[in-house]
Parts: C-alpha cells; structure tokens; sequence
C-alpha cells in the first residue's frame, strides 16, 4: 500500500509542478486575457445620424469601439487650462440636479466607415464621380508658402454656437442645449486654443469670432462674405480652417462622442472633411489642392497621435473651401464630447499642424 500510495503521490507531484502549469501557460498563448470591453450589442443594429452634414451609416460590430480599446500614443503632456477648470467646478452643482433623457456612448471613430488606407491614413470617399489615391495625392504638392513675420491661419466657426458637455456623464438632458452663444463654452474656445498653440510655435494668427449661426440658414453666405475680406486684407494667409464640433445619434437618440485616449488623458477624435466637385457641385477648381494639403495634415496627425483622427471625409460639398487651395472643415468632437476634451484635441491638433507648417517655411 504504501509503494502504491507513494507512486500515486508521485504523479499527483508530476501534475501539479510541470504538466498543469505548462497547459495552462499554452491556453494563455493561444487566447491571451482581455481587459478591452466588449462592443455593445445594440451598436449592431442602431443607425448613426450626423445633423450636422446629413451624412448617415451604419454603426459596423467591427468598428464600433468601446474608448477602452483605444491605446495610449504621443509623448507630450497637456494640462487642463484653468478656465477651463473653473467651468467644471462652476457647473458641477447645477449638472446634480438634472435628470437623464438619453444615453451617451464612447466610441473610437478612427477607421469608421473608411473606403479606403494608404499607411494608417483612412480616408472615406462619399462622392459619386470621384477615386482616391492616397499614396500619390501625398507626392503632389502643398501650396502652402509659410512664413512666421505675417498672418499664416485664418481660423473661423460657420456654426459659431455649437458646444459641448461641461462634464462627464453617461447621459445628457435635453433641457440643456447643445448650442450656446457664451464663447467661452463653444467652438470659439476651441478655435482660442488652436490659436494660442500655434502661436506659441512662432506662428501668427488671425481668429474671426464672428457669430455667424444666429440663424443657420445662410451661415456660410455669411461666413464667407466675411472670410473673404479678411484674405484680401491679409494675402499673407495660406491655411483657413472652419473649426466645428459634430452631432452623431443613434436611431434610440442615443448620443455618441468619438474619443481617443492619449497620454491617459481622453481627446474628442477629429474629422478634416475636403470636397470637390461632384453633382451639382461646382466652380471648385482648387478641390484637388484642398485635399492634398487635407491628407498631408491627417498623416502628420496620425503620425503624432494614431487614434487622434476619424476618416477624412471627402465629400461632394464645397463649405467655403474653394476660397484657399489649403482650406478645410474640421469637426472637433460631437455635442456629447466635453469641452475639455475638445480643447485637448485642439491642443494636439495645433502642435501637429506646427510641425508640418515647417515643411512649407520660405
């Protein structure tokens, strides 16, 4: 008995110390633990609406993304400006009293519905008459000629009133609007941000913090009219951007805010949007210009911070752009973004562009 009862201890000694542990270390190899949440099963089948450009589709399983799946790029630490902070603290009493009317989701927009990828470029062609070859648009040249002892960027917000969250909340309350006219709380403080950044590179600004969207219909006649005196007084500028913020929902009205997390620190993602002419689209000579500038700054962004940006958007539309051959539309988080994560996209966004205005230094 005790010859059979030592063999038996023997093996059990054989199990425990070398066969157990080896099958164990081979499960983890062939299915590593997750600590990435799971996509949301209702993403599958809600609709994604933009009302912002009346662009709609299809929220994909694949690429409908929990912000925790989104990896931690760039090297630069940025601080919440104070203003900023003292917004928060102001609000915080009032947000206890609000109620929930809807949900608010985090998604990572970076490779949603692209049509195409040249190098970690993603890039969503909507137009009807029109093929894009990333690679070699990026070989044509940037009319760009910069320089920092005159105005470069024009920064200007068709839809001046669109805002953002104040704080961080799984839902939001329709009582609260999702536009203001306090620039301190909508895309006129985004655009100050950019501002101030690229100014602290060495470049000259100049920021049109008109209020264009009292009414929304006419904005961009009325934009534009005033854009384009601001060219003629400063020929000097070679870079015009139109900063927005976007409105994605679902079909529950569900809001969605497209979210990056960088440094540990969460950005809202960007989407540059160029157009051409397509359809009933045109006097858009420039429009190939417009998108070879377009996806040379996505690939400077995407360099700097991969998650940073959306999909360029290249879409059979013309929002002012035909005035510069470097001009753009760019969205900047959704209304269910917060507005500090708005101003730290604008942050990255602005030292991204700084470095490659270099590029075009005379």
């Amino acid at each position: 008995m005790r010859k059979g009862t030592n063999l038996k201890n023997e093996i059990w000694k054989i199990l425990i110390k070398g066969i157990i542990p080896a099958i164990i270390i081979f499960s983890f190899i062939i299915k590593p633990p997750t600590t990435i949440t799971d996509t949301l099963s209702e993403n599958k089948t809600h609709k994604e609406e933009n009302t912002e450009s009346n662009i709609s589709s299809k929220i994909s399983d694949n690429e409908s993304e929990n912000f925790n799946s989104i990896y931690v790029w760039s090297n630069t630490v940025y601080e919440t400006p104070e203003d900023i902070k003292r917004l928060m603290e102001t609000v915080k009493d009032d947000y206890k009293e609000l109620s929930c009317d809807g949900k608010i989701l985090s998604y990572d927009y970076s490779k949603h519905n692209a049509t195409a990828e040249y190098d970690g470029i993603y890039l969503r062609n909507t137009t009807k008459s029109h093929s894009v070859d990333i690679g070699k648009m990026l070989n044509k040249k940037v009319y760009a000629s910069v320089s920092q002892d005159s105005p470069t960027v024009l920064i200007y917000h068709t839809h001046t009133s669109e805002s953002y969250e104040l704080l961080e909340r799984e839902y939001y309350v329709i009582s609260r609007s999702s536009r203001s006219s306090n620039s301190e709380q909508n895309v006129i403080r985004v655009g100050r941000e950019i501002k101030s950044t690229l100014e602290e590179n060495g470049y000259q600004v100049i920021h049109d913090e008109t209020i264009y969207d009292e009414s929304v219909n006419g904005a961009y006649e009325r934009s534009r009219s005033k854009i384009t005196e601001i060219l003629k007084e400063n020929p000097s500028i070679q870079i015009v951007l139109d900063i927005h913020r976007d409105a994605i929902y679902m079909k529950d009205e569900t809001r969605i805010k497209t979210v990056a997390e960088i440094n540990g620190k969460k950005a809202a993602q960007i989407m540059l949007t160029t157009g051409c002419e397509d359809g009933n689209v045109t006097d858009f000579p420039n429009w190939e210009k417009n998108l070879t500038f377009a996806l040379n700054l996505q690939k400077a962004l995407v360099e700097d911070n991969p998650t940073l940006m959306r999909p360029l958007l290249f879409t059979g539309r013309k929002y002012n752009m035909d005035l510069m051959p470097c001009a753009l539309h760019v969205e900047i988080g959704t209304d269910a973004n917060t507005l500090e994560e708005a101003v730290y996209s604008a942050q990255l966004f602005s030292q991204s562009l700084s470095k490659l205005l270099r590029e075009y230094e005379i």
